[in-house]
This record gives structure tokens, sequence and C-alpha cells, in this order.
């Protein structure tokens, strides 16, 4: 008896810890997805709400580079698969084809993710020979949040612009099998901020939407990097750790 209480706290538990959400039954999912293939970090240009958004996506692109080899490996080391493939395309051209569709949001401005090309997905899959593909997706998005000042006093309601990441796996066919988006899409890091500051020492309640400048941006992006030990930036690090954690089938999966 305690046994099956502990089984039924442990399952519990993982369901409340995993990010996500599936869209066929875990147990399906393993026997369909036994072979993945990872496709390169994609980064939407057209979407970057910012002054210089050409520069934005210049230093986003260049820090997405290969770095779905170390989500690969993240998820080989989670041994939840036969077997996990890095795929060796162009990121730039793939995103065209791959995100023509454009992306959906809810009313909070939270991505939905895309539309994906079925014929592009379909050709990927088989060319690679992989039963899903695993698509991550950085891009601009405006959603409309509540921001507080450093001190906790302030706050502000309003739409900003931040970089936020989608992930879905989709299979040969196009279906979406697990995705993270919505309310679970993970926000890279923001463009602007509140001047909460300023509207102090102004003696105002006029709060001021600012962005955050290009080499505030390009230090953000960086934070944590460690070039000589392969170690990428933190945002990549916590991302890759969310997917990893959620689209890992463990043996208790099974019983789900």
């Amino acid at each position: 008896m305690k046994r099956m209480l502990l089984a039924i706290v442990v399952l519990l538990f993982l369901g409340a810890c995993s990010s996500g959400t599936y869209n066929i039954p875990k147990r399906e999912y393993q026997s369909r997805v036994q072979v993945l293939g990872v496709a390169p970090v994609l980064v939407d240009s057209r979407s970057i709400n910012y002054p210089d958004s050409a520069e934005i996506y210049t230093l986003l692109k260049a820090s997405a580079r290969n770095k779905h080899y170390h989500l690969t490996e993240q998820l080989r080391a989670k041994k939840g698969y036969f077997d996990v493939r890095p795929l060796d395309i162009n990121p730039e051209m793939t995103a065209i084809s791959l995100l023509a569709g454009g992306g959906t949001h809810d009313d909070s401005g939270r991505p939905l993710g895309y539309q994906f090309d079925a014929a592009t997905v379909s050709a990927l899959a088989r060319q690679n020979v992989v039963d899903a593909l695993l698509i991550v997706v950085l891009a601009g998005e405006q959603m409309e949040e509540n921001r507080r000042s450093r001190t906790k006093l302030e706050s502000l309601r309003t739409t900003y612009s931040n970089i936020q990441a989608t992930a879905k796996v989709v299979d040969r066919d196009g279906k979406v099998l697990w995705e993270l988006t919505g309310a679970d899409s993970y926000r890279a890091f923001s463009l602007q901020y509140p001047d909460f500051d300023e509207a102090y020492f102004n003696r105002t309640n006029q709060v001021h939407v600012k962005n955050i400048s290009i080499a505030g941006v390009e230090r953000i992006i960086n934070e944590g990097e460690e070039i000589d030990s392969a170690v990428p930036a933190r945002m990549y690090r916590d991302l890759f750790s969310i997917i990893a954690e959620a689209i890992s089938p463990g043996l208790l999966d099974s019983l789900r």
C-alpha cells in the first residue's frame, strides 16, 4: 500500500513539473517517436519590434548558431529515445520555408507557435530518417504584462516587446505531438523596460517604457556563456533544460 501511494505521489510530482503540452498520450508518443531530429534554433526576422530590428536579428542569429547540438546532447543524456539526431541544415533558409505560414497568438499576445510548412517538415524528416522534428523558434512578441519596479512598490501593466521562444515536436505528416507555447512559451529576454526611477525623480506618475540598448541586449544574450568550455549562454541552458525535461520519456511515462 505504501509503495502504491509513493508511486502516485511521484507521478503527480512529475506531472506538475513537466512543461508544455502533449497532444497525444505519452505512451503513444514513446511508440511513435523513437528517432528524434533536432533542427537548428530558428529566428524569425520579421517579428522583432525594435528601432534597429536588423541588429537584434543579427545578434540572435549569431547566438543561436549550432546551439541545437547542445540541445541534442541534453536529450541524448536523458536516454528517452533510440536516437537523437541534430540536423545539419541551413537555419536561415529553413526559417524562410518553415515559418512562412506565420504564427498565432492568444489575447494577451502570447505566442501559440507557427503553422509549419507541412511539405518542408515531411522532406526534412525523410531526408534525415527521423520519426519527428523538434523545432525551436525565437521571435519578437508584443505581450501584455504587469511589471514591477525593483522596490516592488510600483507596477505598470502595458504591452512590452520581448524575445520569446516556442518549441514543437512535429511528426512526418506535420502533426504537432508536443508544444511549448502560450503561457508555457519561454521568455528569452525583454527588449523594453518601464523606467520607474525616471518617474520617481521627476515626481510624476507617468512611467515611460524604454528600449534596452543594443549593447545591453548583446550582454543579455551572451550572459553566462563560456566559450572555452563550450557552455551556452544562460537563456539557452534554461530553455534547453525545460525542453529536455518535458520531452524525454522515462520509465514511469508508460504508466500515464
